[in-house]
């Protein structure tokens, strides 16, 4: 159970008589406890619906070279982006330092098991909404934003991941109101 959720567990054991080994008794009925209680005995189905403009759409092909080959040249290979992610204006100059490349379909190849690092951009504007939680039923504030992913290689200059994760990161820091998250390539 996440961290976040401590005290909240911490409480539902609180509910049981000292020493005991019976089963945590339900919590009051309306407290954030009960809730809580629901939500771990998958009494509660949690629904996230995704807005249409979230979803990825179309997927686009772009070509990447894998950190493994040290940015080795006719070492490209093709990865799947979605069409979303490549026309989100703002995040351009992020794009850019993702060092992709244009998709050659006779000589570039797709490699069998490579899973190309990835890049997430959370674009969080300055908005936030207050929206109740499905878990706790306590209101809290949401930021309105969109996150594209971007797959990220090697290139002739930067040859190891921490010299690109440097530039995207950097890149990100102009937004000015976006996060970042990295996944390590698999190969």
């Amino acid at each position: 159970m996440a961290k976040r959720f401590s005290r909240l567990k911490y409480g539902l054991e609180m509910l049981r008589a000292p020493n005991s080994t019976a089963p945590t008794p339900d919590a009051p009925t309306g407290t954030v406890a009960k809730k809580f209680q629901d939500f771990v005995g998958k009494k509660t189905r949690l629904v996230y619906p995704r807005a249409a403009d979230s979803k990825p759409g179309e997927i686009n092909k772009v070509s990447v070279l894998p950190f493994y080959f040290n940015g080795a040249a006719g070492k490209e290979t093709i990865v799947a982006q979605s069409k979303r992610a490549d026309e989100a204006a703002p995040l351009a100059g992020v794009q850019t330092q993702c060092n992709q490349i244009t998709v050659d379909f006779e000589n570039h190849v797709k490699l069998a098991g490579f899973i190309p690092a990835k890049v997430t951009v959370f674009d969080y504007g300055t908005a936030s909404t207050s929206t109740l939680s499905q878990i706790t039923g306590e209101r809290y504030d949401k930021k309105n934003g969109k996150s594209y992913t971007f797959p990220y290689g090697a290139s002739a200059t930067e040859k190891a991941e921490a010299e690109v994760r440097k530039g995207i990161s950097a890149a990100v820091v102009t937004l000015g109101t976006a996060s970042v998250s990295f996944s390590r390539e698999k190969y």
